[in-house]
């Protein structure tokens, strides 16, 4: 009996301990993945809710000057990572609400401020001015490297700004000055782009230098366009810099006494990351920007793997994901709910898929004859598919060998996308392959890919297409809504019904839509989309309760929820519940889904065998 427990005993451990071990390894190795990329993705900058609060409480600052410098024009943070700091609707923002707590404020730059000799990075650089000009700047100081572009490119530049140019005196044309002065509450600021001058310092309390300023004599503060480290001089000018490309917003509190002398002093440097709210009309601004200039960016990205050889064959070309499936059904489904496979709607989110250095590394093969273009809708190589890791591979379709792909075994692939910039702390985990390359895990399921969804992207939309009296749809929504109810109003759910409106009708028809399992279904559908918009907290159990019903009433689980059958019945028999159902069913239409059940998370078609782990024959 001993060695039968003990036997027993044994097959247990033997059977549950492997099982056990993976999943802690697994989640050792994602704990490792997230501690070391947290520890690259530097945060800049101090809250602006808590510097706010600290000037609230103590005595207010004679005059605020908020400040940047060497932004290049840089618009905004690609978005690759939570964490990036930085863009003009967020420091539009953050400017606003300053001066909404009646601090007086003044807002300057300190130079390197133009960026590039191509026509579109004029633009841009205009688009910055015009960002600029409707955050209301003060002046903007033009460094060495500004006033290395010519007369013609400032002047055009100058026409769009609001605010003066500062340069040296020694510096002549129609659109600088050397000289801006400022009254703040009861005090005048000067801000000089070079030396203090006998005007500067007779009519102001403090003197600030724009830029690189060949002295400090009689400068009380000199805002260099780079970063430094806040320091006093021994003549008791006080150095400040800037974060580069705009990932903060300087901030300079200055306390100036009886005398008008600066007292003291506060600067820090205010964080622009995404918990910050962006500023109207500044997004528009930038999207504006990015269509109009599609096609000049469509060549300005950059070409991956350039240095490969399947990427210089003329004969080959790109075939996108669907022609691998073929073959590798199981690398595809696992590859399909994966980051990767997403990725270009990371791109829409943010309304970043016209630009060239963005697209180049969430699409396949752009750049490419045969990869994707920008602008193409209907592309078949959006997200990073199988071809970016293993290469073009018309020649492998024509002709499966291992010699006409790659293997994807090569990490330094990777880094030419998850570089410092965009993937902070990638190249020390690229070795720890993660769910989005690793192909022989097992494919998320729909919890696991929404969970992935919110966050990454926020909230996913995720639609449910079926046909009421499907089986298989029935056990689709089973599945679904204990998922939905958990994730609540962190997705945005839609219940999209397949149908198709009749051709023709005729007196004789009871209803101008067909169904799969005829007038039954198309009434319960129409039912069920009332019960959604009359009952939004019941629906879900409405049609929980429903799919186990179907041979019965409808009015039984309505009646068992608190839902007004009479209600119900009343808005049916109306114009506008036909209209209502026909707006749900064109979304199925112009998708060509014809299966139920069928779900899209964020515009992905899945069956529902692959994310609901669910087995039956589709309704078609």
């Amino acid at each position: 009996m001993k060695r039968a427990v003990l036997i027993l005993i044994f097959l247990t451990v033997v059977v549950t301990l492997p099982p056990l071990y993976s999943q802690w390894a697994e989640s050792q190795r994602i704990k490792q993945i997230q501690e070391v990329k947290q520890q690259a993705r530097t945060v800049f900058g101090d809250r602006l809710e808590t510097v706010l609060s600290e000037l609230e409480s103590g005595e207010p600052p004679s005059a605020v000057i908020l400040y940047t410098g060497g932004t290049q024009s840089h618009l905004e943070p690609c978005g690759c990572y939570q964490e990036q700091s930085g863009g003009l609707p967020r420091r539009a923002y953050v400017v606003d609400q300053i001066r909404k707590h009646g601090f007086p404020t003044l807002l300057v730059d300190a130079g390197n401020i133009f960026d590039g000799k191509e026509e579109i990075d004029a633009k841009r650089c205009e688009v910055n001015l015009k960002a600029m000009s409707t955050m209301e700047y003060d002046a903007v100081a033009l460094s060495e490297s500004d006033l290395t572009y010519d007369d013609a490119y400032l002047s055009r530049q100058h026409a769009v700004a609001t605010f003066p140019f500062l340069a040296p005196d020694a510096v002549h044309n129609d659109f600088t000055q050397s000289l801006v002065i400022e009254q703040t509450g009861q005090h005048t600021i000067a801000f000089v782009a070079d030396t203090a001058y006998h005007k500067a310092v007779s009519q102001a309390n403090v003197v600030v230098a724009l830029g690189d300023p060949r002295g400090s004599e009689h400068i009380d503060v000199i805002i260099r366009p780079n970063e430094i480290e806040v320091r006093e001089s021994e003549d008791g000018t006080l150095y400040i810099g800037c974060s580069s490309e705009g990932k903060t917003l300087g901030m300079l509190a200055l306390w100036i006494d009886m005398d008008g002398k600066l007292a003291r002093y506060d600067a820090t440097q205010l964080a622009l990351t995404q918990e910050v709210s962006e500023s109207e009309p500044i997004p528009q601004l930038l999207t504006d920007f990015y269509q109009s200039t599609a096609a000049e960016n469509s060549t300005q990205g950059v070409v991956l793997f350039a240095e490969q050889l399947l990427e210089q064959q003329p004969e080959n070309g790109y075939t996108s994901a669907k022609a691998c499936q073929r073959c590798h059904e199981q690398e595809y489904l696992q590859w399909s709910a994966t980051r990767h496979a997403f990725a270009y709607e990371t791109l829409l989110k943010k309304e970043r898929y016209f630009d060239a250095g963005c697209v180049s590394c969430h699409t396949t093969g752009f750049g490419y004859a045969t990869g994707f273009q920008i602008g193409d809708s209907d592309s078949t190589l959006k997200g990073v598919q199988c071809e970016t890791c293993h290469g073009p591979g018309k020649q492998h379709v024509g002709n499966p060998k291992k010699s006409n792909i790659r293997s994807g075994a090569d990490t330094s692939l990777c880094l030419q996308c998850h570089d410092t910039e965009h993937s902070p702390g990638f190249a020390k985990v690229v070795a720890l392959p993660s769910k989005d390359v690793d192909h022989s895990r097992e494919p998320m399921n729909l919890e696991e890919l929404l969970e992935s969804r919110i966050a990454r992207m926020g909230k996913p939309r995720l639609e449910l297409f079926v046909m009421s009296y499907c089986p298989f749809g029935v056990q689709a929504e089973e599945k679904v809504i204990p998922i939905v109810k958990k994730f609540g109003d962190k997705i945005d759910f839609k219940l999209q019904f397949i149908a198709q409106e009749k051709e023709e009708t005729s007196a004789q028809d009871i209803t101008p839509f067909t169904s799969l399992h005829g007038y039954p279904e198309v009434a319960e559908n129409i039912r069920q989309l009332l019960i959604a918009q009359e009952y939004p907290d019941r629906y879900l159990d409405y049609i929980f309760c429903r799919g186990k019903k179907l041979d019965k009433s409808w009015e039984d689980c309505a009646q068992k929820l608190g839902i007004d059958v009479v209600k119900i019945q009343a808005l049916f028999d109306t114009a506008e519940a036909e209209e209502f159902f026909r707006e749900n069913i064109t979304r199925a239409a112009e998708l060509g889904i014809k299966a139920s059940p069928t779900i899209l998370v964020d515009n992905h078609k899945f069956g529902a065998n692959q994310l609901l782990r669910a087995s039956g024959t589709p309704c078609q």
